[in-house]
């Protein structure tokens, strides 16, 4: 799987549960971007992230986490490994 596809389904993640088009996701959308994308937001994208793709991320890694492109990053890492 590459960068490309996890960005797609990463983007419609973050969509879903900030109620935004998909269209207005990118790689740079970062937490506050979106009212729905705060704290709580945050989680509950990670978690998706992580059921979707069948992963779990560190304590750490969800620490540094702080807009999409991260997000990719952290999914591509795992499925590298």
């Amino acid at each position: 799987m590459d960068k490309d596809q996890i960005l797609g389904t990463v983007s419609s993640i973050v969509a879903e549960i900030c109620g935004v088009e998909k269209d207005a996701v990118n790689e740079n959308s970062t937490v506050g971007d979106f009212p729905a994308w705060d704290s709580v937001g945050h989680l509950s994208i990670l978690s998706k992230v992580e059921e979707t793709y069948d992963i779990s991320f560190e304590p750490e890694e969800m620490m540094e986490i702080e807009d999409v492109k991260d997000i990719v990053e952290a999914v591509y890492n795992i499925l590298q490994k």
